[in-house]
């Protein structure tokens, strides 16, 4: 047993826990911690000009590692400002352990300088949010943090730490860690009917989101749908699971589906749904965008209360999705196909033949619109061809409320956990600003990011960040002059009544790079787009950063009109 100053205990626990990130700003009630962090080059900390960077980047390196890192903050401000991030990690099952500084204990309940309950704010969304005022109970505080972040549906938890615990001195004895969580398994009746179901399916598809992820089930996911010669569909959380060159990948579900995947859900008599949620705005909650009435919904989710929560399931199953398919595989052997059998199934051509008509058809889109703006996904599919197979890649809210950047057809996506995407709560500037993980996460790996410029706004501090640390991150900004989802809405929706999403001036985002350290570039024409790509690629291999300004179009694809019906274009 040592005696040590609680600043310095908490490090060591982040140590015997694995930590090798923290994301923070420095503030006088945590520099106790920080002091600690000097002396252990083992976890390399990042600073930040925004607390909101940390929360993202955090939740952006555990999407891209599946380790858990730590926000570093000071009280007050310092604490809310990471709200936002930490709620959309939240509703995204992303875990992370928030250490906050706070008011002394001698000052509390007095109005002192920077003083609010923390715990209370954060209570809602976090899985668990701890105000401690005994120095000896941190350690076996941030212990529960870990636990409860890491264990069952991950998510974010905080400790609330007041100043003057940190200068006292705590028994620091051996701690023993944590560490990651067992997986669960389920129950024997429930698999049973699982495999029965598949057993007699016609055309079964497979919904692979974000719990498939989260499991590192990727390797058994494709396994299962070879076996079977099961169509696999996947949400945005999803995208990776899968490789989008695999001959089974079929494409998105909801507003980034295709024709292709829309028929295979219409026709689908078994759902199999692992790790999803057929959220909202993905789906709309419309026929035709969630099983049909007719179709079994089998729904496995590592949290009960998700079963059935927005689609009523047939069956349901709680489990580790790569600890349920294990159990099922021999369950479906007598069924299975031979090796490599998948290759000549009906259902594997029909999936090629009709990726094959809709990569045709975009590609007779045009380049160019009549405005002489180009259309974004003329954009999006140049930067898919340039930057490399096993590139980061991120997908901020305002580029997926067109439809466009996060659909299998226009961007493809070949490795698990090398996406960087938002959760339900789709926050503007979350990814922007997560991304700059990317390299940190997959250091040998460029990494670009879509994002609108109404988003692009909101977290321009994150570009010193990019340069401070030599982050080669690539935001790819699709500008079009507007808050273009919501001016839809307007335009669309509300009689053209368009007011306050429209920006009559636009800031010189490739100028306001170069001034960070940045490689700037504004794009206005096609035969520029390659030539910005490539010095873009070329800047983040040396650890610089770029951001393209793209001048583009208002166009929408059919997914848009499908998904909003005041479009007045949907197609059944």
């Amino acid at each position: 047993m040592t005696d040590m100053l609680a600043g310095h205990a908490i490090v060591e626990v982040l140590k015997a826990e694995n930590v090798k990130a923290v994301f923070g700003l420095p503030g006088g009630h945590v520099l106790g911690i920080y002091d600690a962090l000097y002396d252990t080059p083992s976890i390399k900390n990042y600073l930040v000009r925004h607390e909101f960077t940390a929360a993202a980047m955090a939740a952006a390196y555990f999407q891209l590692t599946g380790e858990l890192a730590v926000c570093l903050v000071t009280a007050g401000p310092g604490a809310t400002n990471l709200l936002t991030a930490v709620t959309e990690a939240y509703i995204g099952s992303v875990p992370m352990v928030i250490l906050a500084g706070r008011g002394a204990t001698d000052t509390v309940f007095r109005g002192a300088s920077q003083e609010v309950d923390t715990n209370l704010i954060f209570g809602p969304v976090t899985k668990l949010a701890l105000r401690v005022d005994r120095a000896d109970l941190l350690v076996p505080a941030l212990r529960q943090a870990f636990q409860a972040a890491r264990s069952g549906k991950p998510g974010p938890a905080i400790i609330d730490i007041p100043r003057d615990l940190l200068t006292h001195k705590v028994n620091f004895s051996a701690y023993i860690p944590v560490g990651l969580p067992a997986r669960i398994s389920t129950q024997d009746d429930t698999l049973k009917a699982l495999a029965a179901a598949l057993h007699t399916a016609k055309n079964p598809i497979i919904i692979a989101g974000g719990g498939c992820v989260g499991s590192d089930a990727g390797a058994l996911v494709t396994t299962l749908a070879e076996q079977l010669a099961i169509p696999v569909l996947t949400s945005l959380s999803g995208r990776g699971i899968i490789a989008d060159d695999h001959p089974l990948s079929a494409g998105g579900m909801g507003a980034h589906r295709n024709a292709l995947s829309k028929c295979l859900f219409a026709e689908a008599d078994v759902v199999l749904g692992l790790g999803t949620r057929f959220e909202e705005m993905e789906t709309n909650w419309r026929p035709g965008f969630v099983p049909s009435p007719g179709a079994c919904y089998i729904q496995v989710d590592i949290d009960p209360t998700e079963l059935g929560r927005s689609i009523p399931a047939n069956i349901g199953i709680v489990g580790d999705i790569r600890t349920v398919i294990e159990a099922l595989l021999p369950r479906i052997a007598d069924v299975a196909l031979p090796r490599g059998g998948f290759l000549t199934h009906p259902r594997t051509l029909n999936i090629k033949d009709n990726l094959g008509k809709i990569e045709a058809e975009y590609s007779e889109m045009p380049k160019t619109l009549p405005s002489g703006l180009l259309h974004p996904l003329n954009v999006i599919r140049r930067a898919r061809a340039i930057f490399p197979r096993e590139a980061t890649t991120a997908f901020d809210v305002g580029c997926l409320a067109q439809h466009m950047a996060g659909g299998k057809a226009v961007f493809p996506v070949y490795q698990q956990r090398s996406v960087v995407s938002p959760s339900s709560f789709y926050g503007m500037g979350y990814v922007a600003s997560g991304v700059l993980a990317g390299p940190i996460a997959r250091p040998d790996k460029p990494a670009l990011c879509f994002v609108g410029d109404g988003s692009f706004q909101m977290v321009l501090p994150i570009l010193p960040v990019a340069t401070h640390y030599k982050l080669g991150v690539t935001w790819c900004v699709l500008n079009d002059g507007a808050l273009g989802s919501i001016r839809d809405i307007q335009e669309f929706g509300m009689k053209n009544r368009v007011i306050d999403t429209d920006f009559a001036y636009q800031p010189d985002f490739a100028a306001i790079a170069a001034g960070c350290g940045c490689l700037g570039v504004t794009v206005r024409h096609e035969n520029e787009i390659d030539t910005a790509l490539q010095a873009a690629l070329e800047a983040n291999r040396r650890g610089q950063a770029a951001v393209l300004d793209v001048h583009v179009s208002r166009e929408r694809l059919q997914g848009t009109f499908d998904h909003y019906l005041f479009y007045g274009r949907a197609i059944p």
